[in-house]
């Protein structure tokens, strides 16, 4: 929403300054964000590696929320290509904006429906006919749920169904993170939040920008002073963009050593095969193993050789569903 502070949550998440963003206000402006996991900075400490990788998530900037406006084409067509919206809002008037942003995403959903439904009422065209019915009776099946401004319970649909939803790019079956920009003594207050969750049940995060300019702009020792002192373990923007990776469906697994400690994104359910493949297509093409343990045994037993010796290490074969926090090595023939 309009001074919401979403030029300035973006500087502080991809280091592009804020005077780039205002030369141009009505485009898009795209940077990279570091996902902050705690767990390869614990790692970090423990290899002492060459380089340390985290993973990373590509944000869009859009121009102030409002799909009326002289806007609207450069902010849809921005929504559809995404994986993930993120909103942001100020607290005093959270509830009433995140209402407007879902009636938005609704409305916009309802006519493409609408649309879609009119199209296939006119088409008398036999090709592609049985095509056309299934499509029909899915439209006809979604749209009692933006009629009644809902967002479509995805559980009544089948994997067929949803499959081809996807192809619609519907806003409303997008995962949705909401931020709420909130006066730092009011921080540790969770009643918007709870608010916000038990309306539209959606993910929020509270978290004050000034404060997180702050923060970053301190020493590693003062920042770590400054949070004990007001009560806070992390950087919120550590914590947002965590949670924005996991409503992703994204998990991490590790790869460690003196040369580099690594966090790899992978889909939640990949195989090792296929976890494998995000390092390189030649381990997916001759994936003979994996050696595997896990984050949790790693760091309480402080080493690999204690970690075998507790029988705790394993190899795993190429249909292992890999788990957030694995740490794995690949053999590969190829």
């Amino acid at each position: 929403m309009p001074q919401a502070g979403s030029q300035q949550l973006f500087s502080l998440l991809t280091g592009i300054s804020s005077d780039q963003v205002i030369q141009k206000p009505m485009e898009a402006h795209l940077g990279i964000c570091e996902v902050k996991d705690p767990r390869i900075v614990k790692l970090t400490g423990m290899y002492q590696p060459t380089k340390t990788t985290f993973t990373k998530i590509e944000y869009t900037l859009l121009p102030d929320f409002l799909l009326s406006g002289p806007s609207k084409n450069l902010i849809l067509g921005e929504l559809k290509n995404a994986d993930e919206i993120c909103f942001i809002a100020n607290s005093a008037t959270a509830s009433e904006d995140v209402g407007n942003f879902c009636s938005e995403l609704i409305l916009n959903d309802l006519i493409l429906v609408e649309k879609r439904l009119e199209t296939l009422a006119k088409d008398q065209k036999k090709k592609f006919q049985q095509q056309k019915e299934v499509d029909k009776v899915l439209m006809e099946k979604i749209k009692p749920y933006l009629e009644a401004s809902k967002v479509p319970d995805m559980g009544q649909f089948s994997e067929e169904e949803k499959k081809l939803l996807r192809t619609y790019q519907l806003l409303t079956l997008k995962p949705s993170f909401i931020i709420i920009n909130t006066p730092e003594d009011k921080l540790l207050d969770t009643s918007v939040i709870d608010e916000i969750s038990h309306n539209f049940n959606l993910p929020a995060i509270a978290l004050n920008i000034l404060l997180e300019e702050e923060l970053l702009a301190l020493p590693d020792n003062d920042r770590r002073e400054y949070m004990q002192e007001i009560g806070i373990e992390e950087p919120a923007i550590n914590k947002m963009t965590r949670i924005v990776y996991e409503e992703l469906g994204m998990i991490s697994f590790f790869t460690v050593g003196e040369d580099e400690v690594r966090a790899w994104p992978i889909r939640k359910g990949s195989t090792a095969a296929e976890a494998g493949g995000v390092i390189h297509s030649d381990i997916a093409k001759g994936f003979v193993r994996a050696e595997h343990m896990t984050y949790t045994d790693l760091v309480e037993l402080g080493s690999e050789a204690k970690v075998k010796e507790a029988g705790k290490f394993s190899l795993k074969g190429r249909d292992y569903i890999v788990e957030d926090g694995d740490v794995m090595s690949f053999r590969f023939n190829v």
